[in-house]
């Protein structure tokens, strides 16, 4: 059965028309972030800083916003703090530059003088007034007298581009106040003889107040998007409905006939944010319609359908004996990485129900990296990796941690900090964080991503500050803390031959006469099924063994590549299993989710569920190979 979500069309109102009538562009709006709450607004840096506190504990939550059973949900005691992009926020500098650069994708094999690629002509950065609706027409043109596709990379919240069945689109959008800024909007030309060549081009749209702010039109408030799922007949499910307001306010969200059961509670901590909880009690489509309310008008509103595919518990069933009861007759461990508080999604119950039924071992995808867990100095957020370690616990799962000390994902407080202080503030992390966890996190990733492709160490803040000790100190850390701990180096693409293996082995080799507390190599294979470097994995493996350390695969998931098929993925998901089973110091095999849903790379369906958790012919040639 297909998931169904559907949603009422939005009001529109009347208001001035911009229309501009240009060759093809780009879109991609800009992502704004509230910012972060401090505890310091100036911290001594210098120094370390304040250790986790007991306005840093989490406190019990209310059973009307999860779906777990069997373990204790928490949450923080305060506002989550909101993680800013990486990129930093556009300015008025960035906009007055111009158009920014086209990117150009040209495939392999493909000969640019004779196939050039499509543009797009007359286009130039966009003023204009909240309240005000812009018109850009997009007609891109072909040197080689082809008619170019085009597509946006993201619409804005509101905006729409429409074919005008004459080779051009017309993208249409009315800013409110949420958007005042400057927005990034990327529309991308597909060559008409080559789907793969293609020009992404950006467009910069400012958006301005206007002096008559009773100019701009009050527009009914709408739902954040809610992605389709599949759920299991009597199981809880809880779906967060987050009311949309551009105008600036913050909505109210109302049932028009709730199930017998069902609750619909504001959230404590974000007000735009309702959970409706209920217990599907047939097989189908479960719907339940609410309103979304404007707070400044309440005769403003717009009606939705929330729904969710109900299977039968058969249908999440199969056959043969879960993958960990084989695995620990193989002496290995098998597992997967754990989306951030799966029990606050619709199919939370049956995601804890797969997960507990086939794996052994948990990764926690994000709540311990560093710019999350720790993301002001004195301020830490726990929630999320406590409940992961209580549904670990009920389950007999063992957890593995990720990751300690990574050149990505750092707070801007370390960024800022003098590089004197950095090693202070890096053994500090790893002290305090292994600490709290020290009973219940076995496996760690000390240091994540050293190596850069060429086989030297990655340039990062780490070695900028420390050199290559920072490596040794971050390892004996984690040894000082926790002495039976395992602790691994965790790195990508050395599932092949190549200098980033050869540059990893040569720093083993520097650690090791130096005596510095190294347990294992963490593999991390983001594969397509075209993966055919078999013979090097098992020398590879081989090569790691040979300096007594142990080998985890710690990051599997195989994407499908073109036209390769589910039995093709299979057959690499065997072959990798295979070489493991054979190498003893390969001692577990987690993929890098659960499900096709959640993957970080879900548009290639790379793991061993698909998005209706059914198990996929991967799921059954691992099966096979641990019998």
């Amino acid at each position: 059965m297909e998931p169904f979500y559907s949603v009422a069309a939005r009001r529109i109102l009347p208001a001035t028309l911009i229309c501009i009538s240009v060759a093809l562009t780009a879109c991609n709006s800009s992502n704004s972030s509230e910012p972060a709450t401090g505890t310091d607004p100036d911290p001594d840096l210098s120094v370390s800083t304040p250790a986790p506190a007991a306005d840093d504990e989490p406190i019990l939550e209310d059973a009307l916003f999860n779906t777990a059973s069997g373990f204790v949900v928490t949450r923080e005691p305060g506002p989550r703090l909101v993680v800013a992009e990486e990129a930093a926020d556009l300015t008025d500098a960035d906009f007055d530059l111009g158009l920014p650069a086209a990117v150009v994708q040209v495939p392999d094999g493909l000969d640019t003088s004779v196939n050039q690629a499509p543009f797009f002509a007359n286009l130039q950065n966009q003023d204009v007034l909240a309240g005000e609706i812009l018109e850009i027409v997009y007609r891109p043109e072909d040197p080689d007298g082809g008619l170019p596709g085009m597509f946006p990379e993201k619409l804005p919240q509101g905006g729409s581009f429409v074919d005008n069945f004459d080779g051009s689109k017309t993208f249409r959008w009315q800013p409110l106040q949420a958007d005042v800024g400057i927005n990034r909007f990327t529309v991308t030309a597909v060559d008409a003889e080559n789907g793969q060549y293609r020009v992404s081009q950006p467009l910069l749209i400012r958006v301005s107040l206007p002096a008559d702010l009773t100019s701009i039109p009050n527009v009914a408030p709408e739902l954040d998007t809610i992605e389709p799922h599949y759920v299991r007949v009597n199981d809880p499910v809880v779906i967060e409905l987050k009311g949309i307001d551009l105008n600036g306010s913050i909505p109210s969200i109302e049932a028009v006939d709730l199930p017998v059961g069902a609750t619909l509670t504001q959230d404590p901590r974000f007000e735009e944010i309702y959970v409706l909880k209920f217990v599907p009690v047939e097989t189908g489509l479960a719907s339940v319609d609410v309103i979304v309310r404007d707070s400044v008008d309440s005769s403003l509103t717009t009606e939705e359908t929330v729904s969710v595919s109900v299977l039968s518990a058969d249908d999440f069933e199969h056959t043969g004996q879960p993958l960990r009861e084989l695995a620990a007759n193989r002496n290995i461990q098998i597992g997967f990485a754990a989306l951030q508080s799966f029990y606050h999604r619709p199919d939370g119950a049956i995601y804890a129900h797969v997960a507990a039924r086939e794996y052994d071992i948990v990764t926690p995808e994000n709540s311990l990296k560093m710019d999350y867990i720790n993301p002001e100095p004195g301020r830490y957020q726990f929630a999320a990796t406590d409940n992961l370690v209580a549904f670990a616990r009920q389950n007999d799962m063992t957890v593995h941690g990720h990751p300690l000390i990574w050149y990505r994902q750092v707070p801007d407080w370390v960024l800022n900090a003098e590089a004197g202080s950095r090693e202070l503030h890096m053994t500090d992390f790893i002290t305090r964080i292994m600490s709290r966890y020290q009973n219940d996190i076995s496996i760690w990733d000390v240091v994540n991503e050293p190596m850069d492709d060429n086989g030297e160490l990655r340039d990062s803040v780490w070695l900028e500050s420390m050199g290559e000790s920072y490596i040794a100190t971050a390892l004996q850390s984690a040894r000082d803390v926790s002495p039976q701990a395992t602790l691994l180096i965790n790195e990508f693409d050395i599932s092949m031959a190549g200098p980033k293996f050869d540059g990893l082995m040569s720093l083993v080799d520097r650690l090791q006469a130096q005596s510095v507390p190294l347990d294992g190599i963490g593999f991390q294979m983001h594969l397509f099924s075209s993966y055919d470097q078999f013979d090097a994995l098992r020398q590879n493996f081989a090569a790691v063994a040979d300096k007594g350390l142990d080998i985890y695969i710690t990051e599997l998931d195989v994407s499908l590549d073109g036209d390769d098929s589910l039995e093709d993925q299979a057959s690499a998901y065997r072959q990798i299993m295979e070489i493991c089973l054979q190498q003893p110091n390969c001692k577990a095999v987690q993929t890098w989710g659960l499900t096709d849903q959640y993957s970080f790379r879900t548009i290639y369906d790379p793991l061993l569920f698909d998005r209706s958790y059914q198990a996929k012919p991967a799921y059954f040639a691992v099966q096979e190979t641990l019998q």
